[in-house]
């Protein structure tokens, strides 16, 4: 309770911000105001308990910052409270990923003591050569001769190992893998990982992105403990983050893409076919696209409902959730083409699941496992690389084909709004910052046609005829 002392039209305000057990002293902080001299009596008392008021929630708001708490105390604290029951699966794993680094390098550091001069030093020292711990590994070893002669089961490796056929395919053609995979093929084998694999690229730094996220994920947490009153202020906001040159979207042109879709028609796995041009067709992203069930399709008024997400995390396995946002669930309407398309998989998927009997095992879900099971998100990606690979077709990944999608539209005319609306963003301004270099490449068609319509010449030639 704050102590008042009136002198006139000058008022002290004595509010206890504890005891002090080192000293033996109890501890006041005091504020001064001055009153208008003007005011009458009523309002001079009002004035003086507003004040008193404030100033002492000032006084207990500022009193509840524990000065002692660590960064890393507070993580636990906030992953208890707040990241567990507020963000989505896969942006936990995300921050915890990138919490591996922050813990050890300013973890030990009180919140009140984080400066911008140590976030400056921890980015500094992200961006420098050899810091990279997302090494890949490559198999040294002829894999495929060594499962040959040894007569070890690639079914029963990939159960030990914990990693899907397709990762042991990747070791097998020599590709790069991850150090997960790398430990998991090592342990199932009861081999030491340097006599499998070499490690790869020890030498690359960190990307601009790769820093932004960290500054990012700092900034989340700490905003935490500015809001919880654990802090005055986020020390992440007078810091200058990595700035990055947004790159123009991959996607295919007109001819890439008709090429890619009579191929797919020619000798494309047929499950495969079909979602890989209902991407292009709807410019969904691959986890909407694994998530559709055939409820969703709604055949009256040709549109697929998105309202899904199929995933995959290694500690999880496969998943639903919710859309990415609010504004990612949303009706695609779809050509009438490719609602015949569905319709004839759906025939198609009918006939297998009545060949499977009691072995299918019924999901709802579009396109499945081959016993009915929710399809892993990866696999049409690892098929779609295949293929392209085998036709002699440009790269393209799932995500290009939404990039491709949406970069059709704008060519085309559609406005933006509209295209983004399609595509689920948020903010119409996202679309714009992504597919920028499409916008101008409309507004080239737009004064094109404008210069046609009305310049003089053109004026002259509609006289001449």
């Amino acid at each position: 309770m704050g102590n008042v002392q009136i002198r006139g039209n000058s008022v002290r305000i004595r509010v206890s911000d504890g005891f002090d057990p080192k000293t033996n002293t109890r501890h006041y902080k005091t504020l001064t105001i001055h009153l208008d001299p003007d005011l009458t009596e009523r309002q001079r008392q009002e004035e003086i308990n507003r004040q008193k008021v404030l100033f002492e929630e000032k006084c207990r708001r500022e009193s509840y910052i524990d000065d002692s708490m660590t960064l890393n105390s507070f993580i636990e604290q906030w992953r208890q409270d707040y990241e567990q029951s507020h963000l989505k699966n896969t942006t936990q794993k995300h921050y915890d990923d990138l919490l591996e680094r922050i813990k050890p390098a300013l973890g030990h550091l009180k919140l009140s003591e984080i400066t911008p001069l140590h976030l400056n030093a921890f980015y500094k020292n992200l961006a420098e050569e050899g810091i990279r711990i997302d090494y890949k590994y490559k198999c040294r070893i002829d894999f495929r001769k060594f499962l040959k002669d040894n007569d070890i089961s690639r079914y029963k490796l990939i159960d030990a190992a914990g990693i899907s056929m397709t990762t042991l395919e990747s070791i097998v053609a020599g590709k790069n893998v991850s150090k997960e995979t790398a430990l998991g093929i090592s342990n199932a084998l009861e081999i030491e990982p340097e006599e499998l694999f070499d490690v790869i690229g020890t030498d690359k730094t960190l990307s601009l992105k790769t820093l932004l996220h960290y500054h990012r994920c700092l900034s989340a947490i700490l905003s935490k403990a500015v809001k919880w009153g654990l802090l005055f202020s986020n020390p992440c906001e007078r810091v200058d983050p990595p700035k990055l040159r947004r790159r123009e979207a991959k996607c295919l042109n007109e001819e890439q893409t008709l090429k890619l879709i009579a191929a797919l028609d020619e000798k494309g796995q047929y499950q495969y076919s079909v979602m890989v041009k209902l991407m292009i067709f709807s410019g969904a992203r691959r986890a909407e696209i694994c998530g559709l069930e055939w409820d969703d399709v709604d055949w009256d008024k040709s549109c697929i409902h998105i309202c899904r997400n199929s995933l995959y995390l290694p500690n999880v396995g496969m998943y639903e959730d919710t859309t990415k946002t609010e504004s990612s669930e949303r009706y695609v309407k779809l050509p009438q083409s490719v609602m015949t398309m569905l319709s004839e998989f759906r025939d198609y998927q009918n006939r297998i699941k009545k060949q499977m009997g009691e072995g299918w095992q019924e999901s709802g879900k579009i396109f499945t496992q081959y016993n009915g099971l929710p399809i892993h998100p990866s696999s049409v990606t690892s098929w779609l690389r295949k293929f392209t690979e085998r036709n002699g077709l440009p790269h393209v990944t799932p995500h290009m084909l939404r990039h491709t999608s949406a970069t059709m539209l704008l060519m085309q005319g559609v406005p933006l709004k509209a295209v983004s609306k399609r595509l689920g963003h948020t903010l119409a301004s996202t679309t714009s910052d992504i597919y920028g270099h499409s916008l101008r490449s409309v507004e080239d068609i737009a004064a094109d046609k404008l210069e046609a319509m009305l310049s003089p010449s053109s004026q002259l030639k509609k006289e001449d005829e």
